[in-house]
Order: structure tokens, then sequence, then C-alpha cells
């Protein structure tokens, strides 16, 4: 109520600015009559790689006319700055940390403003559960949307710090496209190629093919890094006002685990070994693989009625699968050392500091996603007023399924083995670690026998050295059968964009009606009101102050492992207040924004049990800067990000910074364009720096270094052809993206070089 009073005072004062300055000015410049007062394009990189026109989200509103934080990344971005994937093309965006775990062949992984995103494809919900799905390519993106904030009102569910919105490429009139070949590090070699046009003379009928092959290895010894990319589509076009887009998406990956969940001496800690190869591979060759494959079918309708009214929607139905067999390190915290290696002041390790034990999964995993989204919009006046409005309806029914089996969980173990004998032998299961010491002994013998012995040596792995019995049992190991979850939302939305001369009023409400079932279990039913407001004024002198507050509603899978309760929705609020300034006759935009948000429900790690997860409430403060633009020859970004994000004090304790989300973010990259005899040449570099990061229990020792890291490019555009190669950490720096408490570390990226061969029709 407090955030809703002040940004009801803000909007106050908005409103009396606005008043007096058409008492002062006599007379309204409204800017958007013209597009020579405020940014209508995001230009990243060049007089031909230039971006589109910057409207975003479901209103389709300009980034300029837009009371929240917004960064649009377009595909001539991902060109410049040798983007390979998502997480890629987010690490030079404000308030966004593209690679919050590392280097992951399986998956993107990136946090807004401090909480995980959703992620959406054309507007509907792409990210299902975990691991079950393929990572989407950004060479079938035309742009990548960055909405900051809660995003609830117009997609539904949202985390608090934002959404990220992929936008598909589209059936095109004009006849064009590109081949492009690449090869690169580790053995890369790509090829991919995109064309549209019309069918017919008239444009009745348009088509677009997207096709992209890969074959690499990784940064991660022994795992590959293959994919194949199929995705047509078809528009009809029966008239000037009607327009109906099918696309379908198969792809199919084929990779391993990058990510080998380093312990922590030998990365973040010390080891009498010495340091850990990053590049280190902890499964075995034979048993490892996550193998996944997606097929979607979409369909996008448009039609104009008249001068006001408009109708849009879009549906996806979209199956997937993956199929994960890995390796990797027990994972326990410090306190559990006693359990796991009897004897030895090595954390994570046998008394040797080099040899250690190993969880296998195998785990087979399927996603069915139905989204639906349909909008009535409706452009008109009241009086001075104008209005955007949009009305809709939204509806998802996605069912996920995870069969999974495991050897040497050290969760399941210290809840099957060490508990029940530690209970059994007079122990208190409560507080195992102040239980007598007779009954910690006797968990220790139970845990100890439960363990099956796939030891590896890290600092010298041999592979298919295990004994016959644990051989067996890894051939053995083969995914159960669990329940499925099903996941169903409808939702109905109204949002109203209204300009008054030279102030932008947006607000919007939302109502939401989720289904949330296990298989052979009760349902659980939520119901959600969200809200936004904001206002934004336009000055003439290319200065738009703005103020928002913005509602965030997310239904959470899963169980807690303890209360064998159904998770709790998370929920939350931000407020926002920033300006946003493109100087008159520029291609130059610069954002400034300050927000406050406070989350309930979020899931963390359990700082008492690292090995476990809870609920609990966060609060984020942070500001952030971001410019991007032409000055002459020079293209460029460049943001900073200063983030507070922590959880909230429980029983009298003190707040918790949270786990793997940097306090502190700077990045900027450059591009010069030369001239004269050397036109069509081109250079870029750029810098991404991240503060350290956090385990969530506030211990120091694993508190992450902040590190620096440059990126390069050098390209020659010669008519249709353009020529590159792009080097990302290019003095090859060794770093840790994120450490945690249950026992693991993330190596970063090393340096990666590509050569890149592009022909433009």
């Amino acid at each position: 109520m407090k955030r809703m009073t002040l940004c009801a005072l803000a909007l106050g004062v908005i409103a009396a600015n606005a008043a007096q300055a058409e008492k002062t000015d006599g007379q309204s410049s409204n800017s958007s009559s013209g597009d020579d007062v405020l940014l209508n394009q995001v230009i990243v990189v060049g007089d031909n790689f230039e971006g589109r026109t910057a409207s975003v989200g479901r209103m389709d509103a300009e980034i300029s006319e837009t009371p929240y934080s917004v960064s649009v990344i377009t595909e001539d971005f991902f060109t410049a700055t040798g983007v390979k994937t998502l997480q890629d093309a987010l690490q030079y965006s404000a308030g966004v940390n593209g690679a919050s775990f590392g280097i992951d062949t399986r998956t993107d992984s990136s946090t807004i403003r401090g909480v995980a995103p959703i992620l959406y494809l054309d507007g509907m919900r792409k990210s299902v559960g975990s691991f079950n799905n393929t990572r989407q390519n950004p060479f079938t993106l035309e742009r990548i949307e960055v909405l900051k904030g809660p995003a609830s009102v117009g997609y539904g569910q949202s985390g608090t710090g934002g959404i990220v919105n992929m936008v598909s490429k589209r059936p095109q009139s004009e006849f064009g496209g590109e081949v492009w070949a690449q090869v690169g590090t580790f053995d890369r070699k790509q090829l991919a190629v995109d064309v549209t046009g019309s069918i017919d003379d008239d444009g009745e009928w348009l088509y677009r093919v997207v096709a992209l092959g890969r074959d690499a290895e990784s940064q991660t010894d022994m795992v590959d890094d293959n994919s194949t990319i199929f995705m047509p589509s078809l528009t009809w076009n029966p008239s000037a006002q009607t327009s109906l887009t099918f696309m379908v998406n198969r792809q199919e990956d084929e990779t391993g685990s990058s990510t080998q969940f380093l312990p922590h001496a030998g990365t973040i800690l010390p080891n009498p070994n010495g340091r850990i190869d990053q590049t280190v591979f902890l499964s075995e060759p034979e048993f490892d693989r996550f193998d996944t494959e997606q097929t979607a079918y979409t369909m996008s309708f448009d039609h104009i009625f008249n001068e006001v009214f408009s109708l849009s929607a879009n549906y996806r139905d979209s199956q997937s699968e993956s199929e994960y067999r890995t390796m990797y390190p027990l994972l326990f915290p410090a306190q559990f050392q006693p359990l796991i290696y009897p004897g030895s002041q090595t954390v994570g390790f046998a008394a040797d500091g080099r040899t250690l034990n190993r969880t296998a999964l195998a785990s087979d995993r399927s996603a069915d996603a139905k989204t639906l989204d349909i909008r009535l919009n409706a452009d008109f006046r009241t009086g001075p007023a104008e209005h955007r409005v949009v009305f809709g309806l939204d509806a998802q029914d996605i069912t996920t399924d995870n069969d999974s089996a495991n050897l040497n969980d050290t969760a399941t173990l210290f809840r099957t083995a060490f508990l029940p004998a530690l209970a059994q032998a007079g122990g208190n299961p409560l507080d195992p670690f102040n239980s007598p010491l007779a009954a910690q002994q006797a968990g220790v013998i139970a845990l100890q026998q439960a363990l099956l012995p796939l030891t590896i040596d890290v600092y010298n792995p041999q592979y298919g050295k295990l004994s016959a019995d644990a051989r067996s049992a890894l051939k053995a190991l083969k995914p159960v059968n669990g329940p499925s979850s099903t996941l169903k939302q409808q939702g109905i939305y109204l949002m109203d964009q209204i300009r008054y001369k030279d102030l932008v009023v947006s607000t919007g409400v939302r109502h939401d009606s989720v289904k949330n079932s296990t298989q052979g279990k009760d349902s659980d039913k939520d119901n959600e009101t969200t809200y936004q407001l904001g206002a934004l004024y336009q000055l003439s002198n290319g200065v738009s102050p703005y103020v928002s507050y913005a509602e965030s509603f997310e239904a959470i899978p899963g169980t807690d492992s303890v209360t064998k309760k159904r998770y709790k929705p998370a929920s939350g609020e931000q407020t926002e207040i920033g300006v946003k300034y493109q100087p008159e006759g520029t291609k130059l935009l610069v954002t400034a924004a300050y927000y406050q948000i406070d989350e309930k429900n979020r899931l963390i790690t359990n700082p008492a049990n690292p090995l476990g997860r809870i609920q609990a409430e966060s609060e984020i403060n942070g500001y952030e800067l971001e410019a991007q633009g032409s000055l002459g020859q020079f293209d460029f970004i460049a943001s900073y990000t200063n983030l507070d994000a922590n959880r909230k004090p429980q029983a009298g304790g003190s707040k918790t910074k949270l786990e793997a989300v940097p306090e502190e973010q700077a990045s900027a990259w450059v591009t010069y364009r030369l001239a004269d005899e050397l036109t069509g040449l081109r250079v870029g570099l750029g810098s991404r720096y991240v503060g350290k990061t956090y385990d969530g229990t506030d211990n120091k020792d694993l508190e992450t270094d902040a590190y620096t890291l440059f990126d390069a490019m050098v390209g020659y555009e010669m008519k249709n052809w353009f020529f590159s190669v792009n080097g990302r950490n290019i003095t090859d720096k060794r770093h840790l993206n994120s450490c945690l408490s249950r026992g693991d570390c993330f190596a970063g990226e090393e340096r990666t070089v590509s050569a890149d061969v592009r022909y433009k029709f």
C-alpha cells in the first residue's frame, strides 16, 4: 500500500509538471507526432546493421514512451559481438547477469535484477520446468526483448525481476536472406541458412526457411555441442487487413553436461594438489549425455477491423523431451565432511585431496505445453487524450514429467541412511549434529555402507576404471517412473496507455486463475490479481522522467522436501523511478533507473541445510545506467548496474546475500566503422565487469572474486559478403561465475574465437 501511495504521489508531481509546462510553453510539443524528437530505433552496430523500430511488449509500445526499463537486443548485435547462445546475448544489458552458473551446454542461466526470469517466445511461455527442452538458438530470432521488473499484467506468470521475450524470424515480402558458415574454438563447425520472400507476385503468400547444423565440441573435455534446426514458416495475407502465419520449429541437440559442479577445494578454496583444471570431465564418457529434441507448432493471426479495433491471436503446441545421464562430485556443505570422508582435511575429497566419490543421475524428462493468447486492441481518443487499449485472454496447459533415478545422492542418503541410524542410536534427527557422538557415529557408518565407490581422481581422471559392482550398478541405473505435474492457467488482462499532450500514463490490471496438480495427489488452486501503474513525461529537450509501480505472480512447481507441501506461489512488487534521454537529431538513447523490489516466497537454498530448499522473503534495491546508439562512425552500448539483493532476516537473524547474484556489473561494446580507403572495415571491442557473488549463507570464504573479460571483433564488408573474426574473453581470464554453499563452483567461459563468412542476398 505504501508503494502505491508513493507511486500515486509521484504521478501527481508529474501531472503538475505537465500542467506547468503547458502554461510556460503555451503550446505542447507532442513528441509522438515526429520521429525526430525521441528515439524510434535502437542502433547497435553500423549503417548496414541497424536494429528495428524499438516497440516492445504486448502493447507494442515504443521504448521512449514506456515508463519501465526495457532493453532490445537485435540480431545485428548478435553478429557484432559473436553471440552463440541466449546468455551470451544478455551480457551487455543493464541489470542482467547473463551467465549465473558459468558455461553450460544444457541451458541458459541468467538473472534480471537478481531474479531468474521466465523465458517467453513470441509472447508465449517458452521455459517450462527444467532440463526438458532445447535451447533457443539466436539465429532463429529477430530480436530479444528484456522487460525489467514485474511483467505479470501483460504476460501472466513472471518473476519480480522481469522476463525475456524472444521474437522469432517471420516471413517477409521482399526476397532476401543469408548463408552463414562458421568455424571456431573447440572444433566448432556450423552452417546456417535463412531465406524469405513472396511465393506469388501479389504478396498474398510469403515464406521463410531457417535451418542450422552444428558439429562442435565444448570447453569441457569429452562433451559435444551438436545441434540441428529446421524452422519453416508460411504467411497468408488474404487481404491488407488480415494475416495468418504458421510456423514449425524442429530442433535436436546432442550434448552432455559441460557443467561439472567442481568442488570448493581446488577452485575457490586451496587444495594441496593445486588448482583443478576447469576443463576437466568428471563423468564417464560412455554414460554421459544430454540429448534433447523439440517439435513446436505456432499459429499467429492478425486482423484489422477498422481504424480503431484490431485483433491478434497466437497459439503454440510444443512437445519436448530430454535424455539426461551424468555423473558429478558428491555435493555437500562443509559440515558434512566428517560424514562423507572421515579423517580428510580437504573438503569434498578423500584424505589424498585428489580422489572423490560421485553421484550418478539418469533422468528422462518431457514437457507438453499448449499456450494461447488473444488480444483485442483499440486506438482511439477521448477528447484531448489518446488511448491505446489492450484487452486480452491467455491460457496455458503445461504437463511436465521427470522420471529419474540416482546413485550416491547426498541428500537422499542423508535422509534414508544417516538419520534413521542416528535416531535408532538415540540421536535427534531434527538436530543431528548436536546429538550424542555415538549416535552420530552410527549414522556415519550407515551412510558409508550405503555409498557406492564411484570414485575418480580429479587431477588425473581415468575413465572406465570402476569396480565390477559399481559398473553393474551404473549399467542397471534406469529412470524410475514418477508422477507428472500439470499447470493450468487462465488469465484476463486490461491495459491502457494514455497520452495527454506530453504526458504518457500506462495502467493495467490482470486476474489469473492457476491450478497446479501432481499425478495421484490433490491439486492446488490459486487466484491472483496484479496491477501496474506508470507515468512518463516527455520534455522538449529530450529528457523523459518516469515513475512506475508493478506486481508479479508466479506459481512454483514442486513440493517442500520437509513439509511435503506444495510450494506457495511467489509474488512481489516493484517501485521504479527513472529518466530516458534522447538528444534531438541523434541516434542516442540514455536511460537511468532506480528500483526497490520486495519478494515473497522466493525459492532459495536453505542456509541451515544447503542440501534443501526453502521459501523466503527478499528485498532487492538497485540502480542501472544504459546508453546505446551511434555517434559518427562509432556504434556502442554501455551499461552499469549496482545491486543489493538480500534474503530478509528470519527469527531475529540477519539478512543474507542472495546466491549467485553479483552486486555490481559494468559493460561496454564499441564498433568503429572505418571510412575512406578502408570503407567496409569494422573493428569492435567490448569489456564486461562482473562483481563478486555470494554462496547464499554469507560464508566469506565462498565469495567469488570479481572479474573483467574482454571481447573483440574485426570484420570486413564487401558488397553482399561480410567476413569477421570474433573473440570472447580474449585474454583467457580464468574465473568462477559463482559458488554455492552446497559444495560446488561454476567455471566461467574460456577464450573462444570464431571465424565467420556471411553472404547476404
